[in-house]
Formats: structure tokens, sequence, C-alpha cells
């Protein structure tokens, strides 16, 4: 195994054929060669089987697992799956910021049955994270800004027929999500929980939403505050909650919180000029408004680890293609065509 003398490696490489050995070789291996934060690369030859105890290492070692190219019946006891032509992608991502990369990991291993738990969890780690190094680094290589329209209406909230349309109305940031917007938007849905038809959610301007807002991250008081504070606030909850109800119309940018609540939604409509992404491990931060819970549950928690570990956005065809979205239209039917589909919820 390379890199085992040394401790502080980000990447520790590990002969695949080393999984036949069983659990506790592969834990005594395992354990002598991390350190916190680090990822596991397994590759070269694989075995003919893997033996259920190295599995059950797979599914606790506190490390990010990668595998090159395995066996497809064994792919699902590792984190992200790769080949030789992406892994240094995947890698260069990790090394950014590792103590988030492994975080997601963990949290994604194991599906969350129930959304409060899972919740819960995602928002505690969050906390920790956003006072821990990497966040830190981030935060003061880039000064945040003073918001300039915070006099603005966040939410508009109309009802049309037996149909309620909430709009984000931030264009010009993007509907960027600060805790104004959070706190309307959690109103809204609040209110809208009293009515009996459809529920549509969209955007104004060029995006449907860029996330949340850059500018208010690390403003918190304190972690622990900062984690009641997003549990007693939380958008994912009622969008959780509505599910069944909710017609989610995407456009444009959609980034972080902004694809993570819309995933929530059983009817997710997207217009074609549709980019998803989810920048929060860049920033050394995990998804923090539901995306390991309501992504995992649509696409599968690789999924997530795939947006959070390989730079860039995604298009709407391979965002439909795993799940994330439902539909696709044309920009200019986008409304119409959340109004139909939330018509016939009534």
């Amino acid at each position: 195994m390379e890199g085992a003398a040394a401790t502080h490696a980000t990447v520790v490489r590990v002969d695949a054929t080393g999984l036949a050995a069983g659990g506790v070789a592969l834990d005594a291996m395992l354990r002598d060669a991390l350190a916190p934060g680090a990822c596991v690369r397994f590759e070269g030859a694989w075995p003919e089987s893997v033996p259920p105890s190295s599995r059950a290492v797979l599914r606790a070692v506190p490390a990010l697992t990668v595998a090159i190219s395995p066996p497809e019946e064994i792919e699902g006891s590792f984190d992200v799956v790769a080949t030789d032509d992406d892994v240094r992608a995947v890698e260069d991502a990790f090394a950014r910021a590792p103590l988030a990369a492994v975080s997601a990991a963990l949290l994604l291993r194991a599906p969350r049955t129930d959304v409060d738990d899972g919740l819960n969890a995602e928002s505690a780690v969050y906390s920790v994270l956003q006072a821990g190094p990497e966040f830190r680094a981030w935060r003061d290589a880039t000064p945040a800004r003073p918001a300039d329209d915070a006099d603005l209406a966040r939410v508009r909230v109309e009802s049309v027929g037996d149909v309620t349309e909430i709009v984000l109305t931030r264009p010009g940031r993007h509907n960027a999500l600060d805790a104004a917007m959070r706190d309307a938007l959690d109103a809204a849905l609040a209110d809208a929980t009293w009515s009996s038809g459809g529920i549509i959610v969209r955007g104004d301007g060029p995006s449907f939403s860029s996330g949340g807002d850059l500018d208010e991250f690390g403003t918190f008081p304190d972690p622990a505050t900062a984690h009641m504070v997003r549990l007693l606030r939380s958008p994912a909850g009622r969008f959780a909650a509505l599910h069944e109800r909710l017609v989610v119309a995407v456009h444009g940018t959609c980034l972080g919180a902004g694809i993570e609540l819309a995933a929530f939604a059983d009817h997710v409509l997207a217009s074609d000029d549709t980019r998803i992404g989810l920048p929060e491990q860049a920033i050394g931060l995990v998804p923090g408004a539901g995306g390991t819970v309501s992504i995992a549950r649509r696409a599968g928690r690789r999924a997530v680890l795939s947006l959070l570990l390989r730079d860039g956005t995604i298009g709407v065809d391979q965002a439909r293609d795993w799940g994330l979205v439902d539909e696709i239209v044309s920009h200019d039917r986008l409304r119409a065509r959340a109004f139909e589909i939330a018509e016939s919820l009534t």
C-alpha cells in the first residue's frame, strides 16, 4: 500500500486485492495509514470476491473511498466510482477541502428513512464545518459584501384558483437565498399548508436560484445557534412535508439550495436552459438546505458526491437522466406547464 508511512498524505492508494484479506486485515491496514480528512483510492486488479467483513470496514471507515473501475457487484461499497481518466479531477476537488468531502461521504452512507433525522444530521455537520479551517480560509479570502437590496421583498405569493404560486423575487442576485428569503419562503409554505390545491415555486429573473447567499455565509453567532436557527426556519422541512402538492419550476442557474430544495418536490419541472450544481464542497461545506436527503433520494448518494467533487454543473438532460428533474420544457412554456401540473393536483 502506497502512502502507509506518510500519515499526512491526502490520498492513500491501496491495491484492490487487499480487500480479499478480510475486515480485520483491512481495518488494521487503514488504521495505520489514515489521517483526518483522508481519501482511500482502491485500484489495480480486483479480487474475485470481497468478503462481508471488508465491506463492513468500507461502510465505517472515516475517509472518502474511491474505487477505480470496480466490478459492478461491489460498486455500492464505495463512496465514489471513477475511471483512470477522471479520478484526477475527483482527487483535485477532494484536496481543496478534504474535511468537507469526508463529512459529505459519511452523511450519505446511511440512507435516511426519516427526513427530519436527515435534516438534523446534515445541519449539525454543516454547522461544525462552518467553524472549521476550510470554510474559514475561504471566508477570509472572499470578503462579504453588504446587501444592496435589504428593503426589497424576497417572495411574492399569489392565489390563482386553487393553486398557490410562490415566486422568489430577488432577480438581481439570481434569487440567492439569504436569511430574509429563507424566512419569507418558510412563512409562505407554512401558510400554503392550510390550502388544499397545488403549490408552485418558481423564480423571477434569469435564474431559479444561485443557492445560499455567499455574503451571509459565516455570519452566525456560533455553530450551535446556527444549527438551531436552521432547524427552526427550515424551508427544506416545508418542502418535504408538502412534496405531493409541490411543483417546482427551475430555470437558468440552479445551484446549492436551489436544487436541494427543489428535489424534495414530487414534480420538478425544468426549462431547457437549466444548469445544476452543488458548489458547497469547494468552500469547505456540505449541502446545507437538505441536499444530502433530497438529492440522494432522487438520484442516489453517488450523484450527490459527483456534483460536489466534479467541478462545474450538469445540463438539464443529464439531470433528467439522473432523476433530478421530471420534465423539460422550453423557457417560455415553463410557467404555463407548471400550472397545468399544479391544477391536476387539486
